[in-house]
């Protein structure tokens, strides 16, 4: 059992001084014992040891508020590690960091969030992670910096990880997607022409006008050091992180590869403006010289969400437009590749009878996504079943694809399927199927 002054002359131990604050976490602490090891470091280098007994000494429930020597402290302590070249500082710092946020007044809350922010490209994601799943449960403000966050944590794939907090962070991320994908994303890369034409299902303009925004060139986060030297305040001190993160860092926008990684990380959470993402991507694989392997692998986890989107039935309470101008773009992208692999326009799309010697290519059994999400649109629903045949050329295609192809193995399957869905409740489209047979 160990006393308050047990506790306070293991200061000279600092290793150990951590253990017995970690191990008795659930000890509640008078505030003599913050006022002494505050006073204690306030005199002390910051160091790796110091940053983890502060970590576990806050690590704990408490009902009193800083004091000013606590906030001096602090202060102290963010100065240093945003400027610091120790990345081995960063992690024990991230920790001390969320555990004093608890304790902040309302309106200095969102300060583990502006460093962690300044913080993204130096790694730590999981303590980061956690950090911004609290600021964001807690705040829904518009000028939050989705854009680093996204392109930071999400930008290279981390399945061998076991990052809890980052598979949280995805849920709320998604779940808040009205925020962020058409700022950071839609607006950046496609046209507000198109972007409208989408909104009010045109489908007789929206392949008829220019899909791409003016370019944006992507720029890396580099977080310059930050004088915070002349500080006279908590309160000066978070106005110019606050101004530094909200206007000083550039805009992004964000990279297929992060959005790609984001929306792989769940298949049971769907963004609000699902259906806008997957029709402009689908658009642009349209365009015959678009051949761009990031926009292809993101647009095939669209085909995946979407899919469980309609097949969980997500779409009762929506007024079935977005399933009727889906199934006109699906429907119009299918007449587009088989085109290509008419006249084996690219290695891509061509009609493979031997493996592909860069086997499996990007397209591998892409066909096939696209025939089993046209038949989910289309099952028990005849208004779909007569878009599909309305677009010029789309039975055709469909049925081109029960060619052997290496390329596409499944696709055969998933045409015998497709026409099950399409005829099943709809005579005259089967008569006609049988006319083209």
């Amino acid at each position: 059992m160990y006393s308050y002054d047990d506790i306070l002359s293991s200061l000279d131990d600092l290793p150990h001084l951590a253990c017995i604050l970690k191990e008795k976490s659930q000890m509640i602490l008078p505030d003599s014992v913050f006022t002494h090891i505050t006073k204690y470091f306030l005199n002390q280098p910051i160091t790796i040891e110091g940053l983890a007994v502060q970590r576990n000494l806050y690590g704990r429930i408490r009902s009193s508020s800083l004091d000013q020597d606590e906030f001096n402290l602090l202060i102290q302590n963010i100065q240093h590690c945003l400027n610091s070249n120790s990345q081995d500082l960063i992690k024990p710092f991230l920790q001390y960091l969320h555990n004093m946020n608890r304790l902040l007044p309302n309106n200095f809350r969102d300060i583990s969030y502006l460093c962690a922010t300044l913080l993204l490209p130096y790694g730590n994601k999981n303590i980061i992670a956690c950090i911004l799943c609290a600021y964001l449960e807690m705040n829904a403000r518009s000028d939050t910096r989705y854009d680093l966050i996204i392109n930071n944590l999400y930008e290279n794939d981390d399945e061998d990880e076991d990052n809890i907090w980052l598979d949280q962070l995805t849920k709320i991320l998604i779940e808040n997607d009205q925020q962020w994908l058409r700022k950071h994303y839609l607006e950046r890369i496609y046209s507000k022409k198109l972007l409208q034409a989408i909104d009010t299902h045109d489908t007789e303009n929206i392949l008829n006008i220019n899909v791409r925004a003016q370019e944006e060139q992507v720029q890396i986060l580099i977080v310059d050091k930050i004088n915070l030297t002349s500080i006279s305040s908590f309160d000066d001190l978070h106005s110019k992180l606050s101004s530094y993160v909200i206007d000083t860092l550039p805009n992004q926008s964000i990279t297929e590869s992060s959005l790609y990684h984001l929306l792989s990380s769940s298949t049971t959470n769907y963004p609000y403006d699902l259906h806008v993402l997957f029709s402009c991507l689908l658009i642009s694989i349209l365009d015959p010289t678009n051949y761009s392997s990031s926009t292809l692998r993101l647009f095939r986890q669209l085909i995946l969400l979407l899919n469980n989107y309609y097949i969980h039935q997500h779409d009762l309470f929506d007024d079935n437009r977005f399933r009727i101008t889906i199934v006109f773009l699906v429907s119009k992208l299918l007449c587009e590749v088989h085109r290509r692999r008419s006249q084996s326009e690219h290695e891509w799309y061509r009609l493979h009878k031997d493996v592909p010697n860069d086997h499996p290519l990007p397209t591998f059994d892409f066909f096939a996504d696209l025939l089993g999400l046209l038949a989910t649109l289309c099952y028990n629903h005849l208004d779909c079943q007569q878009q599909v045949q309305q677009v010029s050329g789309t039975i055709e295609a469909i049925l081109s694809m029960t060619q052997i192809d290496l390329n596409q193995p499944k696709s055969q399957a998933c045409v015998i399927w497709l026409l099950k869905c399409l005829t099943e409740i709809n005579e005259e489209l089967r008569n006609y199927i049988k006319q083209i047979k």
